[in-house]
């Protein structure tokens, strides 16, 4: 595009570069009468150092041998076109050129005597370069000795001829590396066309001279890669131990991480709370497409057939073109109030005119979210949205959002307007789909992430009401993850299987979980989270003065690669530790990933400390050379990114093995967390005896009452451990100027720092593990057997038992981990101990609800119950689903005297037994029963895999109602084709689940 309109583009290597070059760039643009374009990479723009800006540092030259023209370059009126043009190719770029080259933007950085190979480059390929020498070990001398030359470029366009041929002179061959696109090299071999043939170079970059791959334009160059490029051209001549260790370690590694392991992945996703989690959905039959915004993230969501995206302004206008070929009636398009202000106003004009049918649907939420929460440019309320779209023609306009009463009223005049409660956002898509022509649906909800900001300033009221689950009731089917989209609804593991809980430190306070089917959300209303007591005074007594380690000498620069989840602080670590190096005089570089991979996304960030700041080349670490890892998430950990940075025998790493629940888990409530195997994957890259293990969240949680101290508590361990090459004063120092969390911080930090020096005091202090240990069969029965009296009754309880009994002696497997009799205890219990009214009531009312409840919050609160009873529930008209209300305090007192009528249920006077839910589940424990009766008198070693499938099946049989019921509907498959696999007499049983409605 600047090639286009000729305008001169400076590459800067660095962060320093970006100041000196900017500076350059002024005077260049001054002088020559041209635009000019500063290059601006991730590299660059996510990076900090420790910057020289003293104004003495440039010293601008003005060209003498250039003769400008005597009316000068510069634009003005009344220049005709061809007048402009004739300047701007006569003499603007030559003068830009001239500029470049007696201010030596472009200049020869390593030379030899005796040159032979070339290595030409720009920006931050520069650096890279530059560190892939040094790794393999090529210093100025050794350089001089392979008869070496690198040439620095600073303006890759226009490339300067005359440095340029200076740098050619002599040379047999020019490697050219350089990111993307083929600038350099094109314009390389076009200055290089005319030299004689027998002194002409040979030119290679993106291919070798055979045209095969060579340092491909497809992503981002390392310093490994190119390593592994210049190796090549130079082993043909020359050959060290140095350069071969190099490069075989790179190979190996390579090969290394190539190994297949049981991993997961970390993709970003909406922000707990976020909007989107609702807004983004689109009825069952439609689908939507994507654009600029972090409603993006909805094209890799599973569940929300969102699919392509198009640039910032053109939201929709791609369906202008697609709406007249292709059977499909109407589209959503989902657009931001940022982009609407922007440019997406154009495309909803465009749509109008067209007349194709599209439903935009508009967040409103006051903040440019993806990028930080920069308010909206300009000025733009949800009065003028609505005014303006409806002054575009938009004829059919609805308004929805959480607080209906603020909007009652308003509009009334607007012909086509409509509002809406968020939750008749589904009803209201089904209608809008059938509208002919252009139909708008502005969605009012805060930003989820500005919420938070705002609520810690005291911008925002931070509302008095919690969620909380009662983990007893629920079923772990995770319809509340399905409905929520949210990533703070995370897995429990207990006795019983997986439930759910809150994370109440990342909950936003949307809400939205608690309108998944289940009885067991509560809304706590006033009090507060409770936060463990701090006695400062008891604390020094129980620890013992913390000795300073001997901190890392700096005789190169120490690396450290921090990783973690985005928007939990990660890029806080990297600045505290830059800014302490910075506070000391010493030199820094931070490269940091923000952008999607902030919400909730995989984020590595780099931080190297050195001596001087001239001894740091490129700013992200370079591949083995990592001294300390610190892994903030175990699954982030675990990705090539950060395992291509460590080595034995240099790498440190300290590692939280918290198991932190990934996206895949809203949908799979089964989604496995592989710990072992990420493990096992981090001490194969860095060694068993350099790794830290550590459940940071688990203890930052429980003694410091949040979660996000986990980072600060995992930095304080690594400086205890002497992995941090920075003094602890500065450290606190760094945390003081952040100004945010001040104290909470600085107790995280230390309190890492004192479980480095005397961990079991520390573990002392959380009491029980919280880890649930496998119970046998023995256990199991024994613990089932006194949950089914509790239940019911001895006698019921005792059915149980003989059942379990008689499986395990015809169980040949028996002595398994997982045998056919560990399924049968464990599904059979799941069965008999149906959650029916009564025994949702005994699990409210038996007195565990009541201190799970105090151990998480604090004060005077008062409890509202999510519920849906039969009897009393109305049904959604679009899906003739039962709607959850909430009832207030006096249902904890029904729940207690409904616990003690249990002893009605199965008999005639129960009154909730009569329903078609209640004989379903009376019919699946039948069906079970006579399934294990079929498959005793054919069990054996050959068909055990297929009959222990079949005997875990009800473990997936969860939920209430509705949701129970599709479970129920997708096993019935999975039981066949079990049966099938089993063979014999089996497969011919008329045993199946039975619809008892």
């Amino acid at each position: 595009m600047f090639i286009g309109a000729s305008v001169p583009v400076l590459s800067p290597a660095n962060v320093q570069e970006v100041l000196d070059l900017g500076v350059f760039g002024w005077e260049l643009s001054r002088y020559s009468g041209t635009w000019v374009a500063l290059k601006a990479i991730t590299e660059n723009m996510d990076s900090a150092i420790s910057a020289d800006i003293d104004p003495d540092r440039i010293n601008i030259v003005i060209p003498e041998e250039f003769e400008l023209p005597a009316d000068g370059v510069h634009g003005r009126w009344p220049d005709r076109p061809l007048d402009q043009e004739l300047r701007l190719n006569k003499y603007k770029i030559y003068a830009a050129r001239e500029f470049a080259r007696v201010n030596k933007l472009n200049r020869i950085v390593l030379d030899s005597p005796n040159p032979r190979l070339g290595i030409i480059t720009s920006g931050k390929s520069y650096l890279d370069v530059m560190q892939a020498l040094e790794d393999m070990g090529i210093s100025e001398a050794v350089a001089a000795e392979i008869g070496l030359r690198v040439y620095k470029v600073g303006m890759p366009w226009p490339l300067e001829p005359r440095t340029t041929h200076d740098f050619a002179e002599g040379l047999e061959e020019i490697l050219v590396v350089e990111e993307k696109r083929s600038i350099i090299e094109d314009q390389l071999t076009g200055q290089l066309y005319n030299y004689p043939v027998e002194a002409r170079p040979r030119v290679i970059g993106e291919f070798d001279e055979d045209g095969r791959d060579l340092l491909p334009n497809l992503a981002e160059l390392t310093p490994a890669m190119i390593a592994l490029a210049i190796a090549s051209r130079i082993r043909r001549f020359y050959r060290s131990e140095a350069m071969d260790q190099r490069v075989a370690w790179i190979e190996q590694k390579e090969a290394s991480l190539a190994t297949p392991r049981d991993t997961i992945e970390r993709v970003p996703h909406f922000c707990s709370g976020c909007p989107h989690n609702t807004s983004t959905r689109v009825p069952e039959g439609s689908r939507a497409l994507g654009g600029i915004g972090c409603h993006y993230m909805a094209t890799w969501m599973p569940d929300r057939e969102t699919h392509t995206f198009t640039q910032m302004g053109g939201e929709g206008a791609t369906w202008i073109g697609q709406a007249p070929f292709t059977e499909t009636e109407h589209i959503f398009q989902n657009l931001g109030d940022g982009t609407y202000f922007h440019s997406g106003i154009l495309a909803i004009r465009a749509a109008v005119s067209s007349g194709v049918n599209i439903t935009y649907k508009i967040l409103y939420n006051d903040a440019v979210a993806m990028t930080g929460g920069q308010p909206i440019d300009g000025s733009l309320s949800v009065e003028d949205l609505i005014l303006q779209l409806r002054g575009e023609g938009v004829r059919r306009i609805a308004l929805v959002t959480d607080d209906t009463e603020q909007w009652r009223g308003q509009f009334r005049d607007l012909a086509g307007y409509s509002l809406h409660h968020r939750d008749e956002m589904d009803a209201l898509q089904k209608e809008l789909r059938e509208y002919r022509g252009t139909s708008v649906i502005v969605y009012q909800q805060t930003c989820a992430a500005e919420k938070r900001r705002r609520r810690k300033k005291g911008a925002m009221a931070d509302p008095a009401r919690f969620l909380f689950i009662n983990d007893e009731v629920c079923e772990g089917c995770g319809d509340c993850s399905v409905k929520s989209n949210c990533l703070s609804v995370i897995p429990k593991e207990t006795a019983l299987g997986r439930k759910r809980q809150i994370d109440q430190s990342a909950c936003n306070k949307d809400y939205s979980c608690a309108r998944g089917f289940c009885p067991s959300f509560v809304t706590v209303i006033g009090g507060s989270l409770r936060k463990p007591e701090v006695k400062q005074d008891a604390t020094e007594t129980i620890f013992d003065p913390l000795p300073d380690p001997e901190l890392p000498t700096l005789d190169h620069p120490w690396n450290t690669v921090v990783t973690g989840v985005g928007g939990t602080g990660v890029l806080t670590i990297s600045a505290l530790i830059a800014m302490a190096a910075h506070i000391e005089g010493k030199g820094c570089a931070t490269m940091n990933q923000t952008g999607l991979a902030q919400k909730f996304g995989a984020v590595v960030s780099h931080v190297r400390v050195s001596e001087n700041q001239d001894d740091i080349r490129a700013v992200r670490i370079p591949a083995g050379e990592a001294d300390l890892l610190l892994g903030c998430d175990l699954v982030v950990t675990s990705t090539y990114e950060a395992m291509g940075k460590v080595a034995h025998h240099r790498t440190r790493a300290v590692v939280n093995d918290a198991e932190v629940p990934t996206a895949a888990f809203i949908l799979d409530p089964d989604a496995q967390f592989p710990t072992g195997a990420m493990k096992e994957k981090i001490t194969a890259e860095t060694g068993e005896d350099a790794c830290h293990f550590i459940d940071a969240t688990r203890i930052a949680t429980r003694l410091l009452g949040d979660s996000i101290g986990s980072n600060l508590f995992m930095l304080g361990f690594a400086w205890q451990q002497g992995l941090v090459p920075v003094s602890a004063a500065a450290l606190e120092q760094a945390i003081e100027l952040n100004g945010v969390a001040v104290e909470f911080n600085q107790r995280a930090f230390t309190l890492g720092r004192r479980f480095a020096h005397q961990p079991d005091k520390i573990l002392a202090r959380l009491g029980t593990t919280g880890e649930l240990e496998p119970q046998g069969l023995d256990e199991v029965i024994a613990d089932r057997v006194d949950r089914l009296t509790e239940y019911q009754s001895a006698t019921y309880a005792d059915r149980y038992r003989q059942q379990v009994q008689r499986v395990r002696a015809a169980d040949p497997g028996v002595e398994k981990d997982t045998s056919v009799s560990l399924a049968v205890a464990h599904n059979l219990y799941k069965l008999m101990a149906i959650k029916d009214e009564y025994e949702v009531a005994r699990l409210y009312s038996d007195g565990s609800f009541r201190r799970k409840l105090e151990e998480t919050f604090q004060g005077d609160f008062q409890l509202r119950f999510n519920l849906a009873p039969p009897l009393f529930s109305k049904r959604d008209p679009q899906t003739g689903q039962l709607l959850k209300r909430e009832f207030g305090p006096w249902m904890m007192t029904a729940m207690n005297w409904l616990a003690r009528l249990r002893f009605l249920r199965g008999t005639r006077f129960d009154l909730f037994g009569y329903s078609a839910e209640r004989g379903q589940e009376r019919a699946d424990l039948v069906d079970y029963e006579q399934l294990i009766d079929s498959i005793l008198p054919h069990l054996d070693r050959g068909n055990y895999r297929a009959a222990l499938a079949l005997a875990e099946l009800p473990a997936k049989l969860r939920g209430f109602g509705h949701v129970k019921d599709r479970n129920r509907a997708q096993l019935s498959t999975q039981r066949e084709a079990l049966l099938q696999e089993l063979g014999g007499e089996i497969a011919g049983s008329p045993v199946r689940f039975v619809d008892a409605a």
